[in-house]
This record gives structure tokens, sequence and C-alpha cells, in this order.
């Protein structure tokens, strides 16, 4: 099994355990797709895991897809609003079908941890969700299992390219550069390294 796959698994049978504990029935079901409209963080080592699991139309649609998100992104990485903005256009993730996920097996890192176990109907993007309606917990669980992968992205290949999902596969499809410094270059190139939103290139070790 991939390492990155491994870590999928390991987060779901945590979750699970931590839900059961506390009594917690999320509300999430399939059919249920108002969190695909929004920006999905994804790092390289979950991109190339993901990649062997793409069919040839979801490739396609990428394909279509993510040059549309790296223009997005060039106009509205230093946004404080850009998430939001873009989470009420409803653009729907390439890889949504039929109101699912196609790859729900091999989903993000970021996918899986976020959850609520109120009403769905907060979750569309023009309601005001109250406060507490995203559950705190699994979302923290993801987000440390996403930085361990972060770091050993870095440790793999002395740095780690974290981005948005459609259009880092995108990039991966069409084939990422290998050294850093033409990594930067390219997202430099197409305006979408940095900012609050854009493209991270972290070196590793950290100073």
């Amino acid at each position: 099994m991939n390492p990155v796959e491994a870590r999928w698994l390991a987060l779901e049978a945590d979750l699970a355990d931590y839900l059961s504990r506390k009594g917690v029935v999320p509300s999430c079901r399939a059919g249920c797709f108002a969190c695909c409209f929004g920006l999905v963080t994804l790092s390289r080592l979950e991109g190339e895991a993901l990649l062997p699991h793409l069919t040839e139309a979801q490739r396609a649609r990428l394909r279509e897809e993510g040059p549309k998100r790296l223009a997005l992104l060039k106009e509205g990485k230093d946004d404080p609003r850009f998430p939001s903005r873009f989470f009420r256009e409803r653009r729907p993730c390439p890889l949504l079908e039929g109101g699912l996920c196609g790859v729900y097996p091999f989903r993000p890192l970021a996918c899986r941890g976020l959850l609520t176990a109120g009403d769905p109907a907060f979750c569309q993007p023009e309601a005001q969700a109250p406060e507490g309606h995203f559950l705190q917990t699994p979302w923290r669980m993801a987000h440390r299992r996403m930085e361990a992968l972060w770091e050993e992205e870095g440790q793999r290949y002395g740095f780690a390219v974290i981005g948005e999902l459609a259009g880092l596969l995108y990039l991966l499809l069409e084939g990422l550069p290998e050294t850093r410094e033409e990594v930067e270059d390219l997202l430099e190139a197409l305006g979408v390294l940095g900012g609050r939103w854009g493209f991270q290139v972290v070196e590793y070790p950290l100073p």
C-alpha cells in the first residue's frame, strides 16, 4: 500500500474512533456535496498518490479545469475574501461526478476532515453557517496529518509543494519540474506563487 494511502486509512480510523467515543454522528451523506465547491489544499505527495486512480475522463476534466483554477488563483491569491468568493461561485471540483466524489476512497486529507453533525443545508455556499457548524476536532486531526505529510514530502524531495487541488493535479499531469528553483520559476511565471492563497514551496529541513 502506498504510504499516503496508509495515512488516509489511519485518519479514517482515528476519526471513527473519535466520533464513536464522543457519540457524534456526522450528517454528511452521499449526494450532499456543498463542500465540493470549496478550495481544497493538496500537497504534491497526495497528488502523486491520487493520480494512478484517476480515470481518463477525470484526467481530461482536470486538464480543462486546471488552467482556469490557476488563472483564478493568480487574480485572487492576495484577496482575503477569495475563498468565500470562490465558494459562492459554485465551481464544482472536477472530480465530482453526478453529485458524488469520483475518487471517494482516495480523496485528500483535507476533504476527509471536513465534517458536520448539523443541518447540511447550512453547508450551502449561500447559507450563513452557525458557529461550530463544522466539527473542529476532526479538522484539526486532518490538518495534523497534512502537516506530517508535508514534512515527509520535504524529506523525500528536499521541499514540499502545497496548493489548490485542481491546479496542482493539472501541473502534475503536465509534468512538474524536479528542482525547487524550477518549480518556483514555473509557479512564479503562472502568477500563483505565494500570497495568502497561492501555491507554497517549502524547503526542508525547516530553518
